[in-house]
């Protein structure tokens, strides 16, 4: 007996559609399931999965290296070991003169050593070995410098009796109309000099005075050298400088001493040339902090050599 196709197709239909109503029924396809059941099938699924040793989420970025328990060794503070020697012994110009062929950096530390032991004497003398009797670099001048300043004012000059100062001449040449401004400014820069140099030289100034022209309407040049005691005496280079007196003509002067100074002391190639003015640095700031003690008396004794021994003389430093 055949069964029509419509029966089957319709007996078809009714045991598909029975089933599925009869499994469905009671779901909601609809609402979204909550995160609870979402961590059921999550854990379900997982624990289905075989194991395998990766990451859980290949997105992720890796956990971070644990911390080993062993710190890093610490970075060592690198002194340089120095000798402070006998500090019984009297002290003089030149001490510490012959540390200098250690270096710059030997020296400093040889300073901060001493200052700290409260040997300030001591201390400011190999602070101005640094600067006289080495070749530091940017560094270590300015720490020279820096400490010069520092450590001399509060201790006593070096030569306290006028007489055993050596003798040194500040001359000026201009023309008549700067004579009366020129004069009295001279004498605070001798006696600036005296003080700067801490007693070592004795300053007296000359002053000479040239035609001067009555159509001239500009500036006369002033021209300053300088000298020992007299006319036998050597004498530095001349420099000259035009300025309207009195404005600025005080530091004008001290400018031209100091660059006199300087020469003169790399004439000598003995001792290091003092570092250079800076731009806007008052020149008596660095007559006082970039010329050494022991400079000043090179300075000053190389002036008072005889002309005739000049090029036979051999100054010892």
């Amino acid at each position: 007996m055949r069964v029509p196709i419509p029966v089957v197709i319709l007996l078809i239909l009714t045991v598909v559609g029975g089933s599925w109503w009869f499994n469905t029924r009671n779901m909601d396809f609809l609402t979204p399931p909550s995160s609870t059941q979402l961590e059921k099938v999550r854990i379900k699924v997982e624990s289905s999965l075989p194991q395998v040793d990766r990451v859980a989420d290949a997105i992720s970025e890796p956990p971070a290296l644990p911390v080993p328990e062993t710190p890093l060794p610490p970075i060592l503070e690198t002194k340089i070991p120095v000798e402070i020697g006998n500090l019984t012994e009297p002290i003089v110009l030149k001490s510490y003169a012959d540390v200098a062929p250690r270096g710059s950096a030997y020296l400093a530390e040889l300073a901060a050593v001493l200052e700290e032991q409260s040997e300030l004497r001591r201390s400011l003398l190999v602070w101005e070995r640094v600067l006289d009797l080495t070749h530091p670099d940017d560094t270590q001048t300015n720490a020279a410098i820096t400490a010069i300043k520092r450590l001399r004012p509060p201790l006593p000059i070096w030569n306290s009796n006028p007489q055993d100062a050596i003798p040194v001449t500040l001359h000026a040449s201009t023309n008549k109309k700067n004579i009366k401004a020129l004069i009295p400014v001279l004498g605070e820069v001798a006696r600036d000099l005296e003080r700067v140099s801490s007693g070592i030289i004795k300053v007296k100034t000359i002053v000479l005075a040239g035609k001067s022209s009555a159509k001239a309407r500009s500036p006369s040049p002033i021209a300053l050298w300088m000298s020992g005691p007299d006319s036998k005496s050597s004498r530095t280079a001349v420099y000259s400088f035009t300025v309207q007196p009195p404005k600025t003509l005080r530091q004008e002067v001290l400018k031209s001493v100091f660059l006199l100074v300087c020469g003169q002391l790399g004439r000598q190639k003995i001792y290091t040339v003092p570092p250079p003015l800076l731009d806007q640095q008052d020149p008596l700031d660095a007559l006082n902090s970039h010329i050494t003690r022991l400079a000043w008396s090179e300075f000053a004794t190389s002036v008072n050599v005889p002309i005739k021994k000049l090029s036979s003389a051999k100054i010892s430093p």
